[in-house]
């Protein structure tokens, strides 16, 4: 029996996300920038009013993956004790490392510490230049280090267990089998799906944005072409097809390939600027920087701000991310509970919370300090870039700055434009066959794969709507969609922590 006849399509679980972003693309084409401007407003009540539950759940997050690589649950194999793994560790870290990092890494690395550096939180007393340095490399690492991958690895980690050692269907409805036991069997549980397949598509479109102003920024640079609307839809289309096509060929050929290359790229372009750029400098700030996170961890991860209420600082940054993240999170979480089989839960703790973590320390101290490094040594230059051009140019003048030669700032600006296309793609690639296999019933261990007509429905999708929120809001646009995309997610996760905390306390549940 083929693949297309084994599966049918979950109209209730494909059409009401689908319906939504199609609404969404003909308002935002026939009422322009007052409909923007209505999503903004909703944006800000809902951060204002959710930011202390934001900033304790994801602490919590935190927390009950720490009390699960410590509990008999890091023992238990994903799969049953006779389980072989998928892929090997090197390619499972590749995969689940370039599935989680996207672009962001490249767009933000440089640009956001130096928002923190001119514009800081009301959190930083000093005036202090060395202490302002500090709070910017800090808060990179505060943004996309250990609270981030929290937030993947405890839907990740349930998932893996239902699906594959409880055997429940490949639905997030199943992380939430030790909580509500069968309640959301059938449609309640394809209601869920559908929600999050809205909030998947919401921060895809906003990382998709990202990748395409991180792209044409560097096309700029090689070409001298203007941000034209045909460059921006060139690289659009080609992103998107990209990443539909490696979908379709499945994680043992497309994804697992892609992101070996992926990672490879990352490690050579972080070991050329370290080599090339202010070594000295990026070490000390980044091994001091280090020290300031962990010191200020507890209490910067419940504090939202102070009698006023909600910091703006903290809405614009913090909350952003967490939503970002989270928007991602629940259909991530099954591609990267799919790819464990084989290994323990404190394997899939490490793998997917302990080694990103690690990089995103390394990577941040790199292009964050070297970022911070050339502004001060040119009195706040590149920040004026920022200002003027846009954040998508801050690394492309970084790299007009180094004193090396032509061809190999050229060259350097090469590997940027590959990196980021690949590492949207790669990214993209695991969350479509994702969302497609939540769109079709009949998905198993034994049948993984989704038609190829549904991921690209998807694709379609996510390239629609980040087209839209590109050409109309640009950056803005892109945190309304992750915050929009959030939401939602937040209030599942929160119901999987909980499921994941009854594992803990009570390992045999997985079999019940």
């Amino acid at each position: 029996m083929c693949l297309d006849q084994a599966v049918k399509i979950k109209p209730l679980v494909v059409l009401p996300p689908f319906i939504c972003f199609l609404l969404a693309v003909v308002q935002s084409v026939g009422q322009g920038r007052s409909f923007f401007r209505d999503l903004t407003r909703l944006q800000d009540t809902l951060l204002s009013h959710l930011g202390n539950l934001f900033s304790v759940g994801t602490f919590c997050m935190l927390l009950a993956c720490l009390f699960a690589f410590c509990s008999p649950l890091g023992k238990v194999k994903i799969g049953g004790p006779d389980a072989k793994p998928i892929l090997d560790k090197w390619r499972w870290f590749a995969v689940a490392l370039c599935t989680t990092v996207a672009v962001g890494v490249l767009f933000w690395g440089t640009a956001e510490p130096l928002f923190h550096l001119h514009e800081p939180s009301s959190w930083i007393k000093s005036n202090n230049e060395r202490d302002k340095v500090l709070f910017s490399i800090s808060s990179l690492f505060f943004h996309w280090s250990l609270t981030p991958y929290a937030i993947y690895t405890v839907p990740a980690i349930v998932f893996a267990l239902m699906y594959y050692n409880a055997r429940k269907p490949f639905s997030l409805s199943a992380p939430l089998f030790p909580l509500l036991g069968d309640k959301l069997s059938g449609r309640s549980g394809q209601v869920i799906d559908a929600v999050c397949l809205f909030a998947l598509v919401a921060g895809m479109s906003a990382s998709l944005g990202t990748g395409v102003l991180t792209l044409s920024g560097g096309i700029r640079e090689l070409t001298h072409w203007n941000n034209s609307v045909w460059l921006l839809g060139g690289i659009l289309l080609a992103i998107v097809a990209a990443f539909v096509v490696a979908a379709v060929t499945g994680i043992s050929r497309g994804i697992r390939l892609i992101s070996e290359i992926n990672a490879s790229v990352f490690i050579v372009l972080a070991l050329l600027i370290l080599a090339v750029g202010p070594t000295s400098f990026i070490l000390r700030t980044g091994f001091e920087s280090l020290g300031t996170y962990f010191s200020e961890f507890v209490s910067r991860s419940l504090y939202v701000g102070g009698e006023g209420g909600v910091d703006p600082w903290v809405k614009s940054w913090t909350l952003f991310y967490w939503c970002n993240w989270l928007a991602w999170a629940p259909v991530t979480a099954l591609f990267l509970g799919r790819i464990s089989y084989g290994y323990t839960v404190r394997e899939m703790i490490v793998t997917n919370l302990v080694l990103p973590s690690l990089f995103a320390w390394v990577w941040m101290s790199i292009f964050g300090g070297w970022a911070i490094h050339s502004d001060l040594q040119h009195s706040g230059e590149l920040f004026q870039v920022i200002q003027t051009q846009g954040a998508e140019a801050a690394l492309y003048h970084l790299i007009g700055k180094l004193a090396i030669s032509s061809w190999l700032k050229e060259l350097c600006v090469v590997l940027v434009v590959i990196t980021a296309f690949l590492a949207y793609v790669t990214s993209a690639e695991a969350n479509t066959s994702a969302m497609a296999a939540m769109s079709t019933q009949g998905i198993s261990p034994e049948n993984p794969e989704a038609p190829t007509s549904i991921k690209i429905l998807w694709g379609a999708c996510v390239g629609l709507t980040a087209g839209v929120m590109v050409a109309g809001q640009g950056v803005d646009g892109i945190k309304t969609l992750s915050v929009l995309g959030g939401v939602p997610s937040l209030f599942l996760i929160l119901l999987i922590l909980i499921s994941l905390l009854k594992l803990i306390f009570n390992p045999k549940r997985i079999s019940q």
